[in-house]
This record gives structure tokens, C-alpha cells and sequence, in this order.
């Protein structure tokens, strides 16, 4: 019977077919030093398997850890977890068994630190931490698209016509988008967008929701869905898809690159289908701008198909292809309310962007869509739009002053200090802009304006506002000081709660829920 010496020798010698990454002398020297340890035959072969299963993700990986493997990211660990899941028999999807293999692997890992060979054990030790560190599994959500998965009725079905890329190959284009898909998971999985991401879910949650847990695969996906392609991030304003090619595109393969920029050209899109066309395609109707379209058929019978409302993006113009999409079955009716719905919704948005297209609307309020379609079919909301926003009459001006440069550099400086994206801080600047072609403004210290227009701002488009005294003391400011200007603003641009002239994308949000 081989010994645990020998199993190893077999998969170095005939396993292994790429310069491994772990080294046979390191695996064979820590099993000895175990060994001396009095651990058991059978608790060393426990420790060879996950030192084994490691290896073998090693060897698959694209990434390339030969000589610095303790500077794989402790996000990369979740996607080795993954990997086991899916391809080792018997690793199950549970804390035990996680905790084992970090438990093992960090063992492994401080050996090797000890022998010169790993300078340092902090990423995996992070990951260890992180994912099973707690009372029960915390692995990132990692899959974003999935080859095979078709989810219909309240969840959604993803549809694909390969012929979009220039391979004829549809396993190569299932490894390029997975292998895309695994990077876009990894790089926001970074330390510098964990505030995207909590804004992100607050968002795509709402305010009055609990965030379901991981197994909670539909929740998962659309939240993914808006994230990548709707979502602006805090910094640029960018989506995170467009963030991504801008900082990463450079490391991706050709195959990875046009597949991204497939993805960077899709539209939010709302639709029901109108006929079947044959057995292969059925034509489309956008519900807002009536645009005719095809897809490749969806494998409903006709009887469900023409209840269904399909929300979710469309991309590519001539081969489509379509991600995540949600579909709902609902009456004519309630079809005509979501379409009159968002109808005013986007009269609400041209009231700040006057010459804004659909296209416009939903690049910047697709949540906002989203939020009232589920509101109209799952709550009975007969309506979710503020009316009395739309009929206002707003103060008129003509551009006669310019603005204190002082105040408006201050806000730029001031707002993302207080968690303000840089798309609020242009809707304050424009605020200050408009208050001063109304009136004359004397501005003593920059400070006092520009912490008014951000607490009037703050009162405008949330239900935390931030504290004036707490601006106060950061400005060395009076807070009486903040109150009379922000009074004069409220006066002069006769501003109220969601003001459609100022509002964000919280402030839309948070308005469908009062």
C-alpha cells in the first residue's frame, strides 16, 4: 500500500504536467516535519489532498504565482474555494470544509515562511479571516454569467447568441467570459471599492429590504446585472464596467478585451415580445420608445410569452446577446401603468437635464426602473411617483453672474469628504450656480455657502441628513451661519424634498419610497 511519501511522488511525476508551483521538496519536507510532529498517517494524507487540491488550481489558473506565491490577493482565495467546489469531489460548499483547507494551508504556508522560502503569509491569513473566519461562509459572489443557467418567471434567464464574437468556438467564448468574469469579481472585491459596494447594495436593495444572504442566487445576479452595468462609481462617476477597461484593459487577452467591449455597448431595455417569428427568433417591442427588435427565442410557450414584461440589457446590434435579464408575468394593464410610471419618471429627469433621450434616462435611473417595476407588481402600489414634482413652476433665469469660484472649488474639495459622489458634487455646483443668477450674493468665507448648499443638498436628496453642527465644527463655522444660508437658499430657488432640479440617484430612489 503507498504511503502518503508515495502519492506524492505519483502526482509530481505524473499529474503535473506545467513547472508546478508548490515544489515537491517543500510539500515533502513539511509532511516529515508533520510526521516527527506525531501527526497521523491519515491526518497527512488530509494535509497532502488540500496542499494537492491547491496545486491543481495553480496549474489551471492563468495567473502565474511561480516564485511569489504569497502575493496571490486574499480576494483570489474566494475564487479557489470556487474552484474546489466545482471540480474537487467531496470539497463541499460549507465553513468545514474551507476552514480546513485555510487551516492547513496557512500551517503550510508559515512553514515555508520558517524556511526562507515565502516572505510572509498576510494574504492568505486575510482570506482565512474573511471567509472562514466567522460562524459561517462568506465567499464573494463570483458568478456573474453562467453558461448553462436558464432562470425564468420572478427570476430571469440569461440568453446568448455566440456568433456576437469572432469564434465560431462556443467553449472558448464560455472560458473567455469566465475568465473575464473572474477578474471584473476580483478587481472589485479591492479594499478601494468597499463603499461602492455598500452604497450598490443600498441602492439595488432599497431602504426598507434586508439584504438576502449568499444563497440567494437571483438576488445575486441582478444585483451583479446593475452593479457592473448601471451603478456609477463615488470617484469618476464611471460604471464599473467602463472603470474597468479604463484602468485593467491592458491585461486582458484579445478574446477578454472585445468580449468587454461587447458588454460596454449594452442598453438597459424594457420589453415584451410581440410574435414569434419561427422557432429560432421572436420579435421584440421596446416598452417606451415602441422599437422592434429580435432575440433568439426563449423557449416559453406562446401562451406565457405574451404575459411576460423582460427587463435587463441588450447588447450588441446586429448578433445579439443579452445578460442577466428578469422577466415578470403581468396583465396588459399593469403593462400600461409601468409604462405611464416612467413616463413621469422621465419628466422628472428632463426637468434637470432638459434635452435627456431614454438612452440618457436609463444610463443614469435604470434602478429606478427597476424599483417601480417591482413595486407596481409584487406591493399593489396603485402609484410610486412624487406627482406634485412634475406640474411645479421652478424660478426662471437668465445666465447673468457668475458664481463665487471660491464656493464652487470648496464644494468640489468638501463633498466627497462627506460621501458625496463626484456627479452630487456637480448637482450642488449647479445648485450654487442657479441661487446665484437669482440674486446678488455677498460671499464673506467661501465655507458658509458651501456648507449650505451641501447640508441643503444632503436635506434635498436623503433622510440622513448630515448634521449642520457637525459641518460647523469642521469648517469652523457658526452653525446659525448654515441655517440663515440655507434659508435664503430655500427661499430664492423655493426648493422642496426630492427637488427633480437637484435630485440624485439616491434622492430618486428614496422618493419611490415615501
Amino acid at each position: 500500500m503507498k504511503n502518503v511519501y508515495d502519492e506524492v511522488q505519483t502526482f509530481y511525476e505524473e499529474e503535473i504536467i506545467l513547472e508546478p508551483v508548490i515544489k515537491r521538496e517543500w510539500v515533502d519536507g513539511y509532511l516529515r516535519q508533520k510526521a516527527w510532529q506525531g501527526t497521523t498517517d491519515s491526518e497527512l494524507r488530509q494535509v497532502w489532498n488540500n496542499i494537492r487540491y491547491f496545486e491543481l488550481y495553480l496549474d489551471v489558473t492563468e495567473n502565474d504565482y511561480t516564485d511569489c506565491l504569497e502575493e496571490m490577493p486574499a480576494q483570489e482565495y474566494s475564487l479557489v474555494i470556487y474552484w474546489l467546489i466545482d471540480n474537487i469531489q467531496g470539497f463541499k460548499k460549507s465553513l468545514k470544509s474551507a476552514r480546513r483547507f485555510f487551516d492547513i494551508l496557512l500551517d503550510f504556508y508559515k512553514y515555508l515562511v520558517t524556511k526562507k522560502v515565502l516572505f510572509d503569509y498576510e494574504e492568505l491569513a486575510l482570506a482565512s479571516q474573511e471567509i472562514a473566519g466567522g460562524k459561517r461562509l462568506q465567499l464573494f459572489p463570483l458568478t456573474l454569467m453562467e453558461e448553462d443557467q436558464e432562470k425564468v418567471g420572478q427570476s430571469g434567464l440569461i440568453l446568448s447568441n455566440e456568433k456576437s464574437f469572432s469564434t465560431n468556438n462556443p467553449e472558448i467564448v464560455g472560458e473567455a467570459v469566465e475568465r473575464l468574469m473572474t477578474k471584473l469579481g476580483n478587481y472589485f472585491q479591492q479594499k478601494e471599492f468597499t463603499d461602492d459596494f455598500h452604497r450598490a447594495l443600498f441602492l439595488y436593495n432599497g431602504p426598507l429590504a434586508i439584504i438576502p444572504g449568499e444563497e440567494q442566487d437571483d438576488f445575486w445576479l441582478g444585483f451583479w446585472d446593475y452593479f457592473l452595468f448601471d451603478y456609477h462609481l463615488l470617484i469618476n462617476d464611471n460604471t464599473p464596467l467602463a472603470h474597468f477597461q479604463n484602468t485593467y484593459s491592458n491585461k486582458l487577452s484579445n478574446d477578454e478585451r472585445h468580449i468587454l467591449q461587447e458588454l460596454l455597448s449594452a442598453s438597459f431595455c424594457v420589453f415584451y415580445i410581440e410574435r414569434v417569428v419561427n422557432a429560432e427568433w421572436v420579435e421584440c417591442v421596446n416598452l417606451f420608445t415602441e422599437e422592434k427588435f429580435r432575440l433568439p427565442h426563449p423557449q416559453f410557450n406562446y401562451q406565457q410569452i405574451k404575459k411576460m414584461l423582460f427587463f435587463g440589457h441588450v447588447f450588441s446590434r446586429e448578433n445579439v446577446m443579452i445578460n442577466y435579464v428578469t422577466s415578470i408575468e403581468i396583465s396588459s394593464n399593469l403593462r400600461r401603468r409601468i409604462k405611464e410610471e416612467v413616463l413621469r419618471q422621465k419628466a422628472i429627469f428632463n426637468i434637470q437635464e432638459p434635452a435627456g433621450t431614454w438612452l440618457d434616462m436609463f444610463s443614469r435611473h435604470a434602478l429606478v426602473v427597476r424599483h417601480t417595476i417591482n413595486a407596481l407588481s409584487t406591493m399593489d402600489k396603485v402609484n410610486v411617483t412624487p406627482f406634485n414634482q412634475v406640474d411645479r413652476i421652478y424660478p426662471s433665469f437668465a445666465e447673468n453672474s457668475t458664481p463665487n469660484q471660491d464656493v464652487t472649488e470648496t464644494l468640489e474639495h468638501l463633498m466627497p469628504e462627506y460621501g458625496f459622489s463626484d456627479h452630487d458634487v456637480r448637482i450642488a455646483q449647479r445648485m450654487w450656480h442657479d441661487y446665484c443668477q437669482l440674486t446678488l450674493v455677498t460671499v464673506r468665507k467661501p465655507q458658509a455657502w458651501a456648507a449650505a448648499v451641501i447640508y441643503s443638498y444632503s436635506m434635498l436628496n436623503s433622510y440622513n441628513v448630515i448634521p449642520a453642527d457637525s459641518i460647523a465644527a469642521d469648517l469652523a463655522i457658526s452653525k446659525a451661519t448654515i441655517y440663515t444660508n440655507r434659508t435664503k437658499l430655500y427661499e430664492i430657488l423655493q426648493l422642496q424634498k426630492f427637488d427633480p432640479r437637484y435630485l440624485n440617484e439616491e434622492g430618486f430612489v428614496l422618493s419611490l419610497f415615501s
